[in-house]
């Protein structure tokens, strides 16, 4: 006969199983592509509301304000919230139905389904809620190898730019924008990994791409 301490094990390291599996299905960048909420279904006109799951963690886009907060998972079961978020008003009406249905309908979500040929994840709560999840297309990554001083250049007015190459033995080109979370130091010269993402509806005067830092595989004086 088993013993209950060991039963006890045996079902939480399933449980801890169960965990992981659901992790590793639902880690990702997503697009927010419906929600529905008492009968409502709401639909985003463009494809500018995300969703990042990372672990216990999610985060994303609701329409006009940015959210944060906890997905966990307990016996099978999802949960996600509370949720946390900036503070913003909606410029539209439109816009803060649609982001008042989003969060409620993530915060409402008891499970979650697969559908393989649409690349999406479906969240369902008891009530009938809903939130259909795309997978975001994989964005661009590249290494840049960074010069240890910055050039004069002029973008929108005189600044300074980062002079960049793709290889080692490239010559140096001006970067005419700054990448997202590198915090440089001057006179270090840096490798990092970036990603580049589209910039929905940029400034006449600012790039339509922006690079953002993956990792600093290596910094030297």
């Amino acid at each position: 006969m088993m013993r209950i301490p060991l039963l006890i094990a045996a079902v939480g390291a399933a449980s801890l199983m169960q965990i992981a599996q659901a992790r590793s299905l639902l880690d990702g960048e997503y697009n927010l592509t419906r929600a529905v909420v008492d009968g409502r279904v709401s639909r985003p006109a463009e494809p500018g509301l995300e969703v990042r799951i990372d672990g216990d963690r999610i985060s994303g886009h609701s329409g006009c304000n940015r959210f944060m907060g906890q997905i966990r998972y307990l016996n099978g079961n999802l949960r996600i919230g509370p949720l946390a978020g900036t503070l913003m008003a909606c410029p539209e009406a439109g816009q803060q139905a649609l982001e008042r249905d989003v969060l409620a309908a993530l915060q409402a979500a008891k499970s979650f389904g697969l559908d393989s040929a649409r690349h999406a994840v479906v969240l369902r709560g008891g009530q009938g809620e809903l939130v259909e999840l795309k997978r975001a297309e994989p964005a661009a990554t590249k290494v840049l190898y960074i010069a240890p001083e910055t050039r004069p250049c002029s973008g929108v007015g005189k600044m300074e730019c980062l002079q960049v190459r793709e290889t080692p033995d490239a010559d140096w080109q001006l970067l005419y924008q700054g990448i997202d979370g590198l915090e440089r130091e001057p006179g270090v010269a840096y490798t990092v990994r970036v990603r580049e993402e589209k910039v929905d509806n940029p400034p006449a005067d600012a790039p339509d791409r922006r690079l953002v830092l993956i990792e600093v595989l290596e910094s030297t004086r």
